[in-house]
């Protein structure tokens, strides 16, 4: 690829994760790491959970535009 791929995430980068579907909700992670499938991810509140690329967005809005 010689353009980078908006699903490429870098260490430190901030991302959103829809967090509940029903109500609407996403949360503001910081990515740590790639395992090469999932990336773990903090939120601010020191919680981690792994995510796949498909379920990490740049925005709230995009985040939200997936849900259809």
């Amino acid at each position: 690829m010689d353009r980078m791929d908006a699903k490429e995430w870098k260490m430190g980068d901030t991302c959103y994760v829809v967090t509940n579907k029903k109500k609407r909700q996403s949360a503001e992670y910081k990515v740590l790491s790639f395992d090469g499938r999932y990336y773990f991810l903090e939120s601010r509140t020191g919680s981690h959970i792994n995510a796949s690329p498909s379920r990490m967005f740049r925005s709230k809005e995009e985040a939200f535009a997936s849900l259809g």
